[in-house]
This record gives structure tokens, C-alpha cells and sequence, in this order.
């Protein structure tokens, strides 16, 4: 058991710490103006290296990332049906800050929400369709066969003239209908519980040392069953420091995203003819300065009241598909997307590459999708945390895991199906070609408003969705914003002064590396954040053995005065401004 003089004591070295936090904010800025300046200047050399080691990564250490997410899924499961489950994030007579539906909403503007929109079409049907590097691995060469040679017939029954239902037309048969299925299936599994079990693991971790153990709101509190009063020290600072790099060019390359969608919605509404500097620019100043305000008001203010207006319009989108499309196919597909993934996922989880061939595929796709969540857990698990005070252990990885992966479920489903559909059964290959020929991750949902509604009600939803884009990705960089703050004040609640530098900060340096490096350094940033996730791999096994070792000893109270424990989780951790 801790004592009242351990705490006491530990109260008085954060008084000395206080004067640290400047330090720590310089060597993180040095760092990250040092990172940004090596790839600009270097350029194609920077590129080529970061790009390299991201390859090497994932073509050599794909295993181990398979394993991590794994292990991840397994500890978030175990902790929710064992009776650890009972155990509140917070003192026991404490109950949740915000309703379940505000809740919900905050995870998707911090988690994935604005990259399930950029994907939401084009990633189920290349996933159907394409043949890069062999395409799909859970489809056989039979069923990809079957679809390369569907569409090469509708193609050409269109060249002819034909249309959907004459004669000579051709009819998607069942190995076609496989495929769809497939599609689906395996962008679930991007976005569903494996990812969000990860995240689980690093908010439950930060929750539970912070409100349950009166430690401060910060990475390096996750280390302290391991090494104690150290998570103060340098090695404290390291971990720390590793989590700002990573939030900082996580959400700059997702703002950097931010603005391919938002010029392509723009160009599809015709107020663009093509994208522009100018654009750039006003796009990072517009988020940038959105999320300042947002950030400023606090959590239960400006990031509740964003997150829950986008869900609504969210929940608009869905039923937009729901009715323009066919609702009975769209409903079909994603109930045996369900079906196949949830008698699927363990086997699905635990699959690696072996063939270079294969190595190709994963190493793009789902060992990309592993790093990212990965760099990003501890901005999105240090903000689900935040959000999270009061509920149970059960009720956390329920809706961290399994809410978040439902409506993951539903939106590819419905959106994904939707365009699927209209490729298979449309009367021209737009859609096909915008996803599956050209990549146009960004264009490939505006492009099917146009197909599926011409006109004013395709300008209403591309207004919409355009609208939910910037939104979604205000709420990425606001919450990024408070979490960059929290880490360079040790957990404590960060100044508005200093949420006004961040927040400043991440529009800089997205501004620098799009107007100076262009995509080149983008992806070079991107690539060397994904590396990242490497070392920060290790911390996150700690956290988990660190987890394991406090939740065993559960019964022991951090000290014997609650008063003062709680008393000191007020002053640290408190952010209601």
C-alpha cells in the first residue's frame, strides 16, 4: 500500500516538475521543427528513408504488429468478462460525466470517424474489385477471377450501348455476390474491434491510473506499477515525448487527408476547378481555428456539442443511401458481412503474409492500418480516457470495442454496399472506375452522389458530406489539441494559452509540410509516424503487464485517506473549464 508520505512526496516532486514543463514542450518542439526540417529539405532522400524503413517494418516485422493487435483484443476481452469488469474508472460512487449517446459521439471525433468517411466507399470496393499485388488474400483466384471478368464484359456491353436488363448484358453470378461479401468483410476488420481494441488498451490503462489511482491524466502514469517514482525521470519523458510526435503528425497527416477531401468536394460542386495552394491554406487556417475555439471551451462544451451535431448528419447520410439505393441489398450484404466476419475474426486476426506476393498486400493495407492505430494510441486512448470517467471496466470496452465497431459495421455496410451495387448494377462504371482504376479514395463518394441522385439533391449531400468532413476533422485536431496539452503539463489541465500554441502548432506544421514538401513530405511524415509505432509498441506491452500487475492488487487503495485521493484526482485531473 502507498502512504500519505509516498503521495505527499510525490505531490512535492510535481511541484519541481511544474518547472519542467517548458523544457519538455522545447525539446518536443525541437524535435518536431528538426523532423519537419530534415524532410523538406531533404526532400526525395528524407522520402526514400522513411518510406524505406515503413517498408522494412512491415515486410519484416508483420508478425509482430499481427501479435500486438491480437494480444490487445485478447486483454480488452478478458478484462470484460472476468470480474475485474466491476471495477469503476473513478472512486465507487462515482457515475459517468456524459450520456451515452455524447459519449459514443466524442469516440468517433477523436477515433476514426474522419477516416471511415475518406475510406467509406472506395475501400469496399477496392477490396471487391482490385487485383493489386493480388488483391483481396480472402478471396480465392477463382471468385477474383469471376469479378475481373464482369466487369470486363460490362464494359464492353456498354461500349455496344447496352444497357442494364437487355439482353447481352451480363449478370453478376454468386461469385460475384462472394466478393461483395468479401469487400465488406474485410474493411470491418480494418476498422472494427481490432483497431478499437487497441485503443481500448491505452484508454482503459490511462483511466484507470488516473481516476482510480489518483496518478496524473499522462502516458508515462501508465508505467508507474513498473518502475515507480521514475515515470517522473527520463524515461517518463521519453515515453511522453514519443506520444506528443506521434499525436502531432498523426493529425497532420489526417489533416493533410482533411484537405484532399475537402478540395474534392469542393471541385464537385463545381466552386473549384482544381486544387489549389489557396485552398490549402484556408482549409488548415479554417480547422485550425475551429479547433482552437472548440478546444478552448472544454471537452463538455465545444467537443461534445461538434461530435453529437455530426452524428446526427451522419445518421442523414446513411438513410440517404438507405433510400436512393437498394435498401434490401444494402441490408442483406451488410448482415453476411456480419456473419462471415464474426465466424471469421480470430482466424482473420492472426493471418500473416508469407508469400512476397502476400507480404505486398499486408504490408500496404492491413499492417498499415495496424501502425496507424498504433501511432495514434495515445491521442485517441489519452482523450477516450478523459471522456471515460465514472464508468465501469465492463461498460468502457463495451463501448471502446463493441459500439464503435457496430456502427463501423453499418456505415461500410450501408455505404460500402451502396457502391458496390451501383458498380455491379449501374448503367455506367463511374464509380468502379473512380475506386478501383484511379485510388480516388477522396472523390469516390461524391462521385457516387452525382451517379445516384443528379442535381440538386447530389448538391444537398455533397454539401452534407462536405460539411461532416470538416467537422470530423475539427474534432480530430481539437481533441488533439487538449491531449498534446495534457502530456506537456504531465496530465494537469492544460492553460488556454497553451491550447492556443498547439492547436497553432499542428496547423503550422501542416501547412509547412503541404506548401513546402508537398505530397511527397506528406507521405514521408506519414510513413516515418507509422514507423513510430514501433518503439511506442513497447510501451504499450508495458502498459498491459503494468495493468495486469495494479489490477491484481485491485483491493489495495492508492492511500487509506479517500478524501485525499480524491481530493488529489480534482486537482489533477479535472478539465470542466
Amino acid at each position: 500500500m502507498i502512504s500519505d508520505e509516498e503521495i505527499n512526496a510525490r505531490i512535492s516532486k510535481r511541484g519541481i516538475l511544474k518547472g519542467l514543463d517548458s523544457t519538455l514542450g522545447i525539446t518536443a518542439l525541437v524535435m518536431v521543427v528538426g523532423l519537419i526540417l530534415y524532410t523538406v529539405i531533404l526532400g526525395d532522400i528524407a522520402s526514400e528513408q522513411f518510406l524505406g524503413l515503413k517498408s522494412w517494418i512491415e515486410s519484416t516485422l508483420g508478425w509482430y504488429y499481427v501479435l500486438i493487435i491480437f494480444m490487445s483484443f485478447v486483454v480488452c476481452t478478458y478484462f470484460m468478462c472476468s470480474k475485474i469488469g466491476n471495477i469503476r474508472l473513478g472512486q465507487d460512487d462515482e457515475r459517468p460525466e456524459f450520456s451515452n449517446f455524447a459519449w459514443f459521439s466524442m469516440l468517433f471525433g477523436a477515433g476514426t470517424g474522419a477516416g471511415m468517411l475518406f475510406f467509406s466507399m472506395s475501400e469496399p470496393l477496392i477490396h471487391f474489385a482490385s487485383s493489386w499485388s493480388g488483391g483481396n488474400p480472402f478471396l480465392s483466384a477463382e471468385v477474383k477471377m469471376a469479378v475481373a471478368t464482369f466487369f470486363e464484359a460490362k464494359q464492353i456491353a456498354l461500349e455496344q450501348g447496352l444497357v442494364p436488363g437487355e439482353a447481352g448484358f451480363p449478370v453478376p453470378n454468386d461469385l460475384v455476390a462472394e466478393a461483395v461479401a468479401g469487400g465488406l468483410k474485410l474493411t470491418i476488420f480494418h476498422w472494427g474491434l481490432t483497431a478499437w481494441s487497441m485503443y481500448g488498451v491505452v484508454g482503459l490503462s490511462l483511466a484507470y491510473f488516473a481516476f482510480r489511482k489518483g496518478l496524473p491524466l499522462s502516458i508515462r502514469s501508465a508505467l508507474y506499477p513498473l518502475i515507480g517514482n521514475r515515470i517522473y525521470g527520463p524515461i517518463g519523458h521519453v515515453v511522453d515525448i514519443l506520444a506528443v510526435l506521434g499525436t502531432i503528425f498523426g493529425i497532420a497527416t489526417t489533416l493533410g487527408l482533411g484537405v484532399q477531401q475537402i478540395s474534392a468536394g469542393l471541385i464537385s460542386l463545381g466552386l473549384l476547378d482544381e486544387p489549389s495552394q489557396m485552398v490549402t491554406i484556408c482549409s488548415i487556417v479554417l480547422i485550425t481555428f475551429i479547433a482552437i475555439v472548440s478546444a478552448t471551451s472544454g471537452v463538455a462544451k465545444g467537443i461534445k456539442m461538434l461530435s453529437t451535431f455530426n452524428t446526427w448528419v451522419c445518421v442523414i447520410i446513411l438513410s440517404y443511401f438507405l433510400i436512393v439505393s437498394n435498401a434490401n441489398y444494402l441490408l442483406a450484404n451488410t448482415l453476411t458481412a456480419m456473419g462471415d466476419f464474426v465466424s471469421e475474426a480470430i482466424s482473420m486476426t492472426l493471418w500473416t503474409a508469407r508469400s512476397p506476393e502476400e507480404r505486398t498486400w499486408q504490408g500496404g493495407w492491413t499492417i498499415f492500418y495496424w501502425g496507424w492505430w498504433i501511432a495514434w494510441g495515445a491521442f485517441v486512448g489519452m482523450f477516450i480516457a478523459r471522456i471515460s470517467r465514472g464508468r465501469t471496466i465492463r461498460e468502457f470496452i463495451i463501448g471502446v470495442m463493441f459500439v464503435p465497431s457496430t456502427v463501423a459495421l453499418i456505415w461500410f455496410g450501408i455505404i460500402g454496399s451502396a457502391g458496390m451495387y451501383e458498380a455491379i448494377y449501374g448503367a455506367d462504371m463511374t464509380i468502379y472506375n473512380t475506386a478501383v482504376n484511379n485510388w480516388d479514395y477522396a472523390g469516390t463518394l461524391y462521385a457516387a452522389f452525382d451517379v445516384l441522385t443528379p442535381g440538386i439533391a447530389a448538391t444537398i449531400a455533397k454539401s452534407a458530406a462536405l460539411l461532416v468532413v470538416i467537422i470530423f476533422f475539427v474534432t480530430s485536431a481539437d481533441s488533439g489539441t487538449l491531449v498534446l496539452g495534457r502530456l506537456l503539463s504531465f496530465g494537469r489541465r492544460p492553460p488556454i494559452q497553451q491550447r492556443i500554441l498547439w492547436g497553432s502548432i499542428l496547423g503550422i506544421v501542416t501547412l509547412v509540410i503541404l506548401l513546402m514538401g508537398g505530397d511527397q513530405a506528406m507521405r514521408a511524415l506519414q510513413a516515418a509516424s507509422i514507423a513510430g509505432a514501433l518503439p511506442f509498441s513497447f510501451v504499450l506491452i508495458a502498459m498491459v503487464i503494468g495493468l495486469f500487475k495494479s489490477l491484481r492488487n485491485e483491493s489495495e487503495s492508492v492511500v487509506e485517506n479517500e478524501e485525499h485521493i480524491k481530493a488529489m484526482i480534482e486537482r489533477e485531473v479535472a478539465d470542466m473549464s
